[in-house]
């Protein structure tokens, strides 16, 4: 049997995050338990050291045996939807379950916890104390995270609670239905349009190197930005035409017609139908969405490589 203190528990394995943190937990001799719920795959690769469970992580009597096994618990599972209508499913699953898990790991004396929350609970900057900022604030995904947040870091009297708070990820594992459609956009659209605003990209496998670091050598109680590079729009459309050697001609988008996309899509969502472009989508894309993770270098040394293999400099 694994030592228990060499064991990490992860949930959501089908994820991309999930199985890159997986991949380096592996990489750096861990054993894992990863949950994912009944009819779900596992997005990553096989491997020794790998135990994968089919378990919703709302389920508390699944998890307490699994939980009984590991001496840290990685919470990565989440809704991460940004159309659904309705801020009581976000709460549900993305607060008070994680709260129940948390609760949880500390009845089986789980050492060290670490949630994945988003950057977007944070102000922009590299100030992890700044409180959210809008048009974050209106979006029920940030909020659910923000809520789970404030009864986690509490909890540190418990328990070891580290808050890891990433930024938009793209990479390994990824689906072109997910973050990483942004690749099959620039590689299918002859003509790309570029909102105004800009946000930090990171690339996941280095997230999730720096959750890693974060699960050894945070501090308990503190949360930590995992950030990458700043990019506008305009400048992350072109780094990655360029990487896969594509010409493409980019064209700014008015701040108006996105304005306009979204009241026509608040509309709708008050209708009932879910959709993403609503008023407080549109804004997010007209805003410098803009991070650094200053305080990952100071407690851990966490600097990550840029997203084509570059380290940033120090």
């Amino acid at each position: 049997m694994a030592d228990r203190k060499k064991t990490v528990l992860v949930t959501g394995a089908n994820g991309m995050l999930a199985a890159n943190i997986i991949e380096r937990l592996l990489h750096e001799g861990y054993a894992v338990v990863a949950t994912l719920r009944r009819g779900r795959k596992y997005a990553g690769g096989t491997s020794g050291g790998l135990e994968v469970v089919e378990a919703d992580f709302k389920d508390a009597e699944a998890m307490r045996p699994l939980m009984s096994r590991c001496g840290r618990v990685i919470h990565v599972a989440a809704m991460t939807s940004q159309s659904c209508p309705d801020y009581g499913q976000y709460r549900k699953v993305n607060a008070e379950a994680t709260r129940m898990l948390a609760e949880l790991a500390a009845g089986c004396g789980v050492e060290r916890f670490v949630y994945v929350s988003t950057a977007n609970t944070i102000g922009f900057g590299a100030d992890e104390t700044r409180p959210m900022a809008y048009p974050f604030s209106g979006s029920f995904y940030a909020r659910s995270k923000r809520e789970a947040e404030e009864y986690l870091l509490p909890l540190a009297d418990r328990m070891d609670i580290v808050v890891v708070n990433p930024t938009f990820m793209i990479g390994k594992y990824g689906s072109e239905k997910g973050s990483n459609r942004v690749f099959s956009m620039v590689r299918k659209s002859p003509v790309l349009v570029c909102p105004s605003g800009g946000k930090n990209v990171i690339d996941v496998a280095e997230a999730a190197r720096g959750m890693v670091m974060a699960m050894e050598g945070g501090r308990s109680g503190e949360k930590y930005l995992i950030c990458g590079e700043n990019y506008s729009y305009s400048e992350l459309f072109r780094a990655i035409a360029g990487h896969f050697g594509l010409r493409r001609c980019f064209l700014p988008v008015p701040d108006f017609l996105l304005k306009a996309a979204g009241a026509l899509g608040d509309l709708l969502a008050r209708c009932g139908m879910k959709v993403e472009f609503t008023s407080v989508n549109m804004k997010i894309l007209m805003i410098k969405n803009y991070y650094d993770t200053d305080k990952a270098f100071r407690d851990f040394g966490f600097r990550p490589r840029g997203l084509f293999g570059v380290r940033q400099n120090s």
